[in-house]
């Protein structure tokens, strides 16, 4: 395993990511593992930050799901929490492997925020565990597929209640893209 030369982590978050990458390497053997969101892209704050993180395994899970979803639930993660999703070499977004979300496995989450996050990864995917690019493991998103994505994204989050903040700073980002064609940090979309 080797770790980034290049992110935005602390260092307690970097030792963070090291003991989730041994954790699932030690359940099923990981190909390649890649850190996004503003750890990769910058902004990254220990405090307010969730760690994002995908991760290409060898194969399917299987019979070490439940013990590998458990014993991830027993770290404990700096910031906000760790967003971690798998995917079997030779998956595409969105169909996963597994999706964990603070904790919580989360298999119904809307596709449009792994092709999002897709779209963004091709761009700016930082790898973690070897040196190979994003694009050696997923096909890229199209600047359509990319829209389309985001269109979906934005009416999800117009239907949401008017206090929730997630939503409102959604609307922001993704009204800024589909005028732009240009990707927005959450910290931007609050200024």
């Amino acid at each position: 395993m080797t770790v980034a030369e290049r992110t935005y982590l602390d260092e307690r978050t970097e030792a963070f990511v090291g003991e989730v990458l041994a954790t699932i390497d030690a359940h099923v053997p990981i190909v390649e593992a890649f850190l996004l969101g503003s750890g990769a892209a910058g902004g990254f704050d220990p405090k307010t930050s969730d760690l994002d993180l995908v991760v290409v395994v060898g194969r399917a899970l299987g019979v070490e799901r439940a013990a590998l979803v458990e014993r991830l639930r027993e770290l404990d993660p700096p910031g906000r929490g760790l967003e971690l999703v798998l995917y079997a070499e030779g998956q595409e977004p969105p169909d996963y492997e597994l999706n964990l979300n603070e904790g919580e496995e989360r298999t119904s989450e809307e596709p449009f925020w792994f092709v999002l996050d897709a779209a963004i990864a091709q761009e700016h995917a930082v790898p973690m565990w070897g040196s190979r690019s994003w694009n050696d493991f997923f096909t890229a998103i199209s600047p359509e597929r990319t829209r389309q994505a985001m269109q979906e994204s934005l009416e999800w989050a117009q239907a949401r209640s008017p206090d929730n903040e997630f939503a409102r700073g959604h609307v922001v980002r993704a009204r800024h893209y589909l005028d732009r064609g240009e990707w927005l940090t959450k910290k931007e979309a609050q200024a």
